[in-house]
């Protein structure tokens, strides 16, 4: 697959959700003074840098989640984190959260290819908007790597998350 071509259907695909939501949300004249607590109980979207497909679930007593990432920056990788959440506003609109997790795939690096895996840890905010079915997050996820040519730490993974909740 080639991601110079799959960015620009997502985004524009995830651009057209937000704007409709925020055209139907505009004609709600429903809508009570105090926004209701805003949570959600699964997301799906993009996360920039490296670009990756992200789902994120709540389990069990919406405190722990579990997030599945898809990235094809020099090759495939996939990475499963199981985070904890905590409030940081009374509304619930803000939260922060810490995990860990694992990752595998194969790479390509110039010449060099072949299969990776390693373990990843997590920490970051997360904001759902209350009149929206938007989720933003932003983290760092730093990773070690067993299984490369060479055995290496990453810091320089996460980045900012935008799906769409529901």
């Amino acid at each position: 697959m080639n991601i110079k071509k799959f960015f620009p259907i997502c985004f524009f695909l995830t651009l057209g959700m937000l704007l409709v939501t925020i055209l139907v949300q505009a004609q709600d004249k429903t809508a009570v003074a105090r926004p209701p607590r805003p949570t959600y109980k699964t997301a799906i979207g993009g996360k920039f840098a490296p670009f990756a497909l992200t789902f994120k679930t709540f389990v069990g007593d919406r405190n722990r989640a579990l997030e599945l990432l898809a990235d094809f920056d020099d090759g495939f990788r996939l990475t499963a984190l199981y985070e904890f959440h905590g409030d940081l506003t009374a509304t619930g609109n803000l939260k922060w959260y810490i995990g860990g997790g694992a990752h595998g795939g194969y790479f390509e690096k110039g010449v060099d290819e072949g299969i990776m895996f390693g373990i990843d840890a997590v920490a970051g905010l997360d904001y759902k908007f209350a009149h929206l079915p938007l989720n933003l997050s932003l983290d760092w996820q730093p990773a070690y790597e067993f299984i490369t040519p060479g055995t290496e730490f990453q810091p320089g993974r996460g980045g900012l998350a935008v799906r769409f909740a529901f």
